[in-house]
């Protein structure tokens, strides 16, 4: 080969490197010079407040506002904290643990704005006791509006030492008026898991809850039942809201022996961690079938999507409320800090549970129930014939929609075959 070929291939190798790094430096610029426009006119805005504004502005709480309102652009779960309020979170979060019995949400809807709404009530817990319903909106706490603080923070400010005394305002659609409820704050309860044997060696397990001991809970109960002589298992998550995505994966894993339980993914679609199932962790085979409703949320949504998209159980019930993010906080150099969403989690076949909508959002049963004429039917007899503290009414309209949903979860599991084998190894 030539000095001249050689020199002529170092020239086109410079070419083309010159050309990348001109071309990344011009797209840099033009993204640079997109960010800037933005962030012109956020200055600008700035600007005329602390010129214009009829009072003269605390231009501190101003600046706050602004960072709120960014995060409350992004979603329910992302947030900004002062140096103040990251502190002030931290003391409150060390007193203790005990809460209400409830989980929240930050939902926004047409006529309601960014309003905080209950997911999930724990059966016999302090809030369901006091009459509080999946679907009530929680107006203030102690006196205070929560309309225009963070999920963490109301999270945050719900739980606190056992025995505390608080005091809520909430609202439903049905009520004429805000109702104001004094509760006490107290500790979990320690069993959230039940099971029993149905007719047809069904065997029914009940869990309520996946945080704490839920999950070794739960392995107790699912080997009772197969020792019992169950055939067919019924898992009901019905209300199930709390709990980490861990303890969801672990608790598929016992019915799923290999196959991905779920994978979390970034903006761009790229997976930040895939969750295999553990074969030693593998309990049962045999046919299932699972229960969901409005208010399965968070870590039960993980079991319900690896078991639906492994065809490893039919879903019947309602669609799932939709809660599937990963959070990192970050500590600014100023003490304040960001809750920020890093990533989805996906369920095995690839849909994100939680949806930038609430029409994507969630786990759709394959089949609905209550069906939509005997839906209706209940809300006009829940809405129409509702009498202010009557809430007998209430929980029998709900125990209705919970046996409609039982008795097809039994229908479903009636029409599926037991295979050979897993009749052996449950003998």
């Amino acid at each position: 080969m030539s000095h001249k070929s050689v020199s002529n291939k170092a020239k086109i190798l410079i070419f083309a490197v010159s050309f990348v790094v001109l071309l990344y430096g011009a797209s840099a610029v033009f993204y640079a010079k997109e960010a800037y426009k933005e962030l012109a006119i956020f200055m600008d805005v700035i600007q005329k407040i602390r010129d214009e504004y009829v009072e003269v502005p605390d231009m501190d709480k101003v600046h706050q506002g602004a960072m709120r309102g960014l995060f409350e652009a992004l979603d329910p779960y992302s947030t900004f904290l002062t140096r103040e309020q990251f502190d002030e979170l931290q003391k409150r979060g060390a007193s203790g643990s005990a809460g209400v019995g409830m989980v929240v949400s930050r939902l926004s809807e047409a006529a309601l704005i960014d309003v905080i709404s209950v997911v999930s009530v724990q059966a016999q817990g302090a809030a369901d006791k006091a009459g509080i319903r999946p679907g009530d909106y929680l107006l203030s706490v102690n006196g205070e509006e929560v309309h225009n603080k963070s999920l963490f923070e109301v999270n945050n400010i719900l739980h606190g030492a056992a025995g505390t005394g608080i005091k809520l305002t909430v609202f439903r659609a049905s009520l004429t008026s805000p109702q104001d409820i004094e509760l006490t704050l107290h500790e979990p309860p320690t069993d959230q898991v039940t099971s029993r044997i149905l007719d047809g060696n069904i065997g029914y397990l009940r869990i309520t809850s996946l945080a704490g001991a839920s999950v070794e809970q739960a392995k107790v109960n699912l080997k009772t039942l197969i020792s019992a002589g169950a055939e067919k298992i019924l898992l009901d998550l019905r209300g199930c809201a709390e709990g980490d995505t861990a303890a969801g994966a672990e608790v598929a894993n016992f019915f799923l022996k290999d196959g991905v339980i779920y994978f979390s993914q970034d903006r761009n679609g790229v997976k930040l961690d895939v969750v295999d199932a553990s074969p030693e962790k593998f309990l049962t085979d045999l046919p299932m079938a699972l229960l969901i409703n409005r208010s399965t949320a968070g870590a039960a949504e993980i079991i319900a999507g690896a078991l639906k998209d492994h065809n490893r159980a039919r879903l019947i019930g309602e669609k799932s409320f939709g809660v599937g993010a990963s959070q990192k906080t970050i500590k600014l150099k100023s003490g304040a800090a960001l809750i920020l969403s890093t990533a989805k989690y996906c369920t095995p076949g690839g849909s994100i549970i939680q949806a930038d909508t609430a029409r994507n959002a969630g786990i759709a049963p394959d089949f609905e129930s209550p069906d939509t004429v005997t839906r209706q039917d209940l809300s006009v007899e829940s809405y129409y014939d509702y009498d202010e503290g009557d809430e007998d009414k209430y929980r029998k309209i709900q125990e209705k929609i919970r046996q409609i949903q039982l008795d097809k979860a039994l229908e479903v599991l009636s029409g599926v075959e037991i295979p050979e084998e897993s009749l052996k190894k449950a003998a």
